[in-house]
């Protein structure tokens, strides 16, 4: 599980909120007109911008986000190399033997086809779809991400506008005006905490996300077609050891092995 998405998200909320509540007037915060407002208006425009069958992949994109483990190049290189041999010395029909070792859907996906004898350049434009088509749902995840970050401070400069004009009309008590405008300003805070604290973090965290998923399908992708080509595993470990940085371990700092759900 990917632990600092929400480690951070939390940590976060509690500092901001913890802060404001350590001063004066943080039931100012709470007014519900602001935060219908932001969310409200976020929420509308977010059903503009999308359709109902798009909306309804969201809750599986979401916890695959928080599900999501980052690949280990190094131990994904060192299974497709020993893969490579096993066709190089038994066959690749040897390989239907050890299906069940490929966890990952689109390395199974690759050993099907080569235990199967589909042509490699066939081979290669259906890896191509199905690597695609793994990272759609994340690909739509991150637009929505990115999306509600534009809508959400908009709606917070719409609703401080609303109330600066309802303060505006009511000048005659300028004992008023302060609390007006605080309550004015509120919903600029809500829209500009959403996008900076939620929505933008979490998109960039997707785009690492995509950009780790497609570099361990290339990798799987490499690998087939070297065993489809009958190429010798070393060359094949070397090409996949590029990935890994160049000595089959992971690169320093990259997570924990990819799982991934077909």
């Amino acid at each position: 599980m990917e632990k600092s998405s929400p480690v951070g998200l939390i940590a976060g909320i509690v500092l901001i909120f913890g802060a404001i509540a350590m001063g004066d007037g943080w039931l100012t915060f709470l007014d519900p007109i602001s935060a219908v407002l932001v969310f409200g208006g976020t929420a509308a425009a977010l059903l503009v911008s999308f359709t109902f069958d798009e909306l309804k992949r969201l809750p599986a994109a979401t916890k695959a986000f928080f599900g999501f483990e980052f690949p280990d190049y190094g131990a994904l290189a060192a299974q497709l190399s020993d893969f490579a041999r096993t066709a190089r010395r038994d066959g690749p029909l040897a390989l239907d033997a050890r299906l069940d070792e490929a966890t990952d859907p689109i390395l199974r996906a690759a050993l099907e086809m080569a235990v199967d004898g589909v042509a490699p350049a066939q081979a290669e434009k259906m890896l191509r779809t199905r690597s695609a088509e793994s990272t759609a749902d994340m690909s739509l995840y991150m637009r929505f991400l990115n999306k509600a970050a534009m809508y959400a401070p908009a709606f917070g400069m719409i609703g401080t506008l609303i109330g600066l004009i309802q303060m505006l009309q009511n000048l005659n008590d300028p004992s008023a005006i302060g609390p007006a405008m605080a309550v004015a300003m509120v919903t600029t805070f809500h829209g500009a905490f959403l996008a900076n604290m939620i929505f933008l973090p979490m998109a960039g965290k997707v785009q690492g996300q995509m950009s780790a998923l497609a570099k361990s399908n290339e990798m799987i992708r490499i690998g087939a077609l070297g065993i489809l080509h009958g190429e010798a595993p070393g060359v094949i470990a070397q090409q996949l050891q590029l990935f890994a940085g160049g000595d089959g371990k992971a690169a320093a700092g990259d997570p924990a092995p990819l799982r991934r759900v077909a």
